[in-house]
């Protein structure tokens, strides 16, 4: 005599439960929705867009000027340019640039900031402020801003001596948005 096995015993029976979930949760996070979240997302990449080329404009900020981008304030304070940094020589046409730096954030949100924001543009080539100067004790560090909080500093770079030569500050590294500040 066969013994038979009770239904919830049965593999088949554990088969058709879980089809059963798997159409409860497609029912639920049913084509309507997702047609009207990716309609809803394109709707707003393309706001984005058009907000972001409308943020980056065309617009070159010269030295103790403020610029605005994404509730924070920028102000370039100082240019000091030099042949030698602590008896190091640049590369041959260039010359180190020291620049000093205001940032306020006028949010209500921290906002986080790093002196590799900041890039030096001359003759098309854009570099990274990375020289160390040990006779300015007032480096730009990285760290966060408080609604309402401002922090100044330095930061040193190279670039070409002859020309324009700009600061870029792009506080995203995932965005084409940024300020431009001319130095020279």
């Amino acid at each position: 005599m066969k013994t038979s096995k009770s239904w919830y015993q049965r593999w088949w029976v554990w088969v058709l439960i879980a089809l059963g979930a798997f159409i409860v949760i497609g029912i639920v996070n049913s084509p309507d929705d997702a047609t009207n979240s990716k309609a809803a997302s394109a709707k707003q990449a393309t706001s984005q867009k058009s907000s972001s080329k409308k943020a980056t404009t065309k617009r070159v900020y010269k030295v103790g000027e403020t610029a605005t981008i994404d509730h924070v304030q920028v102000t370039v304070t100082d240019v000091k340019t030099a042949t030698t940094l602590d008896d190091d020589r640049p590369k041959t046409g260039n010359q180190y640039y020291t620049v000093t730096v205001k940032l306020k954030n006028i949010g209500k949100e921290k906002v986080s900031y790093n002196p590799y924001d900041f890039e030096i543009k001359a003759a098309g080539n854009q570099t990274s402020l990375d020289e160390i100067n040990i006779d300015a004790n007032d480096q730009l560090d990285s760290g966060d801003l408080t609604a309402g909080g401002t922090v100044s500093g330095t930061m040193t770079g190279q670039a070409k001596a002859n020309g324009t030569v700009e600061l870029i500050y792009n506080p995203s590294y995932f965005s084409d948005r940024h300020l431009t500040f001319k130095l020279q």
